[in-house]
């Protein structure tokens, strides 16, 4: 156990998560967070809890997380024993592994110690400390064996003086033992991303027989920039799960060290998850090829957790250089090899006027540059001759100075995007036509014998 004031979280910062709980402190208006559960990535969250302390509690200990409990504003008694040396609840005292908690009734002889905490006080509960937070002040604590009920008749001068209820406001931070880390993590990034529950269940289930060492042991190796194929294959087969499944649970297990990149920067949560959910996109095209979950291709993904690809609102942004020989307008004069940012369309939403250029401005804000560039179908020129001219794709084009565009005969590797995965693109005439771009598409492939492209385009971005 850990008893100390919150001014000195500092000097903690090297143990397991509290480097995030002290940005979350740093960070958020503490006497106006609402009640209630906060994650704060990594598997840590924070429960904020407001109440008037009671003149009993029941001791708990818990095996998954360590509690750093953390008084705002008030004040109470908390006891803490050894494991060893508490008394179960013989009716209540099996550990719950759902809610991860054990209660007990009491303490040895002699074993309890009690704590007062004012505000700004804070305990760090590791697994083999029992303890029993909420008690009202002043508490007695009783020679020999304690029994929360001899504490009911302690209470009754600071009864008097509480006016108002919820008088204490505590935050109550849970934080993965760390053998538990990598599961808590993948539980709350699952859950973060929405990613489907066959998947999230089948991912966790792996997840939890996995070892922390080799968890760790692959995360680093893949930060490494090493080929982890075979180490994923060969844990595959230890686990009896599918490749593709534990790719997917490996690469989301990675992201841990992701998001602590992520923090180090101070780029915020929001734009972490963003940029995971990737892994739902992912992990859809591979539903949609093998009838399971997983990750066919993880080579998008390895960009992003290797922080070169960054989802801002709608898009998602690669820092890359200039592919055009020259390109002057106004103030700005770009060579071939000048830093840009890479606009790169995943799945998602549809390109309205308001979400593109929301997510333009995220990314200007977020990079500070104002140039950037796309090298996509989207751009294929042809667009603006059979596409409606109010279509969003063909609102998106305008949006770029188109520098350069091919056109190429039977490429049909990005009509999946438009007609589906499992759809027979060669067969033009058998092209369904359930949306208006799916309609004029097929005219477009039959009356050109095929023909595609792409364009590759700018846009500068300028202020206001």
């Amino acid at each position: 156990m850990i008893y100390d004031r919150i001014k000195n979280l500092s000097a903690y910062q090297k143990l397991p998560g509290i480097a995030i709980v002290k940005d979350f402190i740093e960070n958020h208006d503490l006497l106006s967070l609402p009640a209630g559960k906060i994650p704060l990535g990594c598997g840590i969250y924070v429960n904020v809890n407001l109440y008037t302390p009671k003149d009993t509690g029941r001791y708990e200990a818990h095996r998954r997380f360590m509690d750093l409990q953390y008084v705002v504003s008030g004040e109470e008694d908390m006891y803490c024993v050894p494991l060893d040396c508490a008394i179960a609840d013989a009716q209540d005292g099996m550990y719950q592994e759902e809610k991860d908690v054990q209660f007990f009734v009491g303490a040895k002889e002699g074993t309890a110690v009690q704590l007062p905490f004012h505000a700004g006080d804070f305990a760090l509960f590791y697994p083999q400390d029992v303890h029993m937070p909420g008690i009202c002040m002043p508490g007695i604590c009783m020679p020999g064996i304690i029994h929360t009920s001899v504490l009911k008749d302690s209470c009754e001068r600071e009864r008097e003086r509480m006016h108002a209820a919820d008088s204490v406001r505590k935050l109550v931070f849970k934080i993965p033992v760390p053998e538990y880390a990598h599961i808590a993590h993948v539980k709350d990034l699952c859950e973060a991303i929405a990613l489907p529950p066959d998947a999230s269940n089948a991912v966790i289930a792996a997840a939890e027989r996995i070892p922390s060492e080799t968890a760790d042991a692959v995360t680093a190796a893949f930060f490494r920039d090493e080929d982890i194929h075979e180490k994923i294959k060969a844990l595959a087969a230890a686990l009896d799960i599918t490749v593709p499944l534990c790719s997917l649970v490996m690469y989301l297990i990675f992201a841990k060290q992701t998001y602590e990149n992520y923090r180090k920067k101070g780029i915020g949560r929001d734009i972490y998850l963003a940029s995971m959910t990737d892994f739902t996109v992912w992990n859809l095209a591979c539903v949609r090829k093998t009838g399971a979950p997983g990750l066919l291709q993880t080579g998008w993904l390895e960009n992003t957790l290797k922080e070169k690809l960054y989802r801002l609102g709608r898009f998602q942004y690669e820092p890359t250089v200039f592919e055009y020989d020259d390109y002057q307008c106004g103030a700005y004069h770009i060579h071939r090899g000048d830093p840009v940012i890479t606009i790169h369309i995943p799945e998602g939403e549809p390109l309205t006027d308001d979400i593109r250029m929301d997510s333009y401005r995220r990314a200007e804000q977020f990079f500070g540059s104002h140039v950037f560039v796309c090298h996509s179908w989207l751009l294929y020129p042809a667009h603006k001759q059979f596409l409606q001219e109010n279509s969003r794709i063909v609102r998106f084009m305008e949006d770029f100075v188109l520098l350069s565009a091919e056109e190429r005969r039977g490429a049909l590797d990005d009509l999946w995007r438009i007609y589906g995965f499992g759809c027979d693109v060669s067969d033009f005439l058998a092209l369904p036509e359930h949306t208006g771009m799916q309609r004029s598409y097929k005219k477009h492939l039959l009356e050109s014998g095929g023909m595609t492209g792409s364009g590759y385009g700018i846009l500068i971005i300028e202020d206001g």
